[in-house]
């Protein structure tokens, strides 16, 4: 099977033996390193770009996402920082997000700007993946998984402020930036996505210090053979065989 990982960091424990790739799309060209694990293939796309330069709100989502689909990749596991909005959920945390809200604003949302296509979101990330990364999380004990979690989704690049933070969290857990439009671009795809959010700092008003970009960096790096370990054993537990969920059968029930 194709597997495609996005991130916005580099996973030098789970990259390896990689060569690069550059895809040509219609949203421009996009690079990808591919490298093997087992029976599968992996396509693994910097979500900021080749030089890892690019703003959230700036992102190439659909030449990411279209540059995947044109690999023919099945799956898409999203690797993406985020803060926390809940006390039970602490930096060093890894959380497997299954829902999420969109408060993002100018941003391109979709494949199909001249066609009425309305894609089904009642289960927004595939459960066939979410409960993979699960099931692998409970063999590494220095993991600390949450297995439910609402992403706030917020435009960028600024931080939220204190009163941003007390108003979301009464509906949402994390908060970042990436997951939109990447997700709902993947189910137009009929791609399986799921999300391993890395929790690497408390959300603003709920820390005494500032928030600094370093943190992320700080705590990214200290996680990254975990998440790496993470996405081995989730991935070689995946069969190399059809996909048995709903997300390869998205478009048949959404053009109008």
């Amino acid at each position: 099977m194709r597997i495609g990982i996005i991130g916005g960091q580099s996973t030098p424990s789970f990259i390896k033996n990689k060569e690069s790739l550059e895809i040509e799309t219609k949203y421009g060209n996009i690079y990808i390193q591919i490298s093997r694990l087992q029976e599968h293939e992996i396509f693994f796309v910097q979500r900021h770009g080749e030089k890892s330069n690019i703003p959230p709100h700036k992102i190439n989502y659909r030449g990411n996402i279209e540059a995947l689909a044109a690999c023919h990749v099945e799956c898409i596991f999203s690797l993406g920082t985020v803060g926390s909005m809940k006390k039970s959920i602490a930096p060093g945390d890894i959380v497997i997000p299954h829902d999420f809200i969109d408060f993002t604003k100018h941003r391109y949302y979709t494949f199909y700007d001249d066609s009425r296509v309305h894609i089904d979101m009642t289960n927004p990330f595939c459960p066939f993946l979410r409960n993979k990364l699960i099931e692998s999380s409970e063999k590494i004990s220095s993991i600390k998984m949450h297995k439910n979690g609402v992403y706030l989704v917020t435009e960028g690049p600024r931080l939220e402020t204190p009163a941003e933070i007390r108003y979301f969290s009464e509906f949402a857990d994390i908060v970042g930036m990436t997951l939109i439009p990447e997700i709902t671009l993947a189910r137009e795809k009929e791609m399986c996505y799921a999300s391993l959010c890395i929790v690497c700092n408390m959300a603003a008003g709920l820390q005494q210090n500032m928030l600094t970009a370093n943190e992320i960096s700080v705590m990214y790096k200290k996680l990254e053979k975990n998440v790496s370990k993470l996405l081995q054993i989730t991935i070689e537990s995946i069969p190399d065989i059809e996909r048995n969920c709903e997300c390869k059968n998205l478009l048949s029930g959404a053009v109008l």
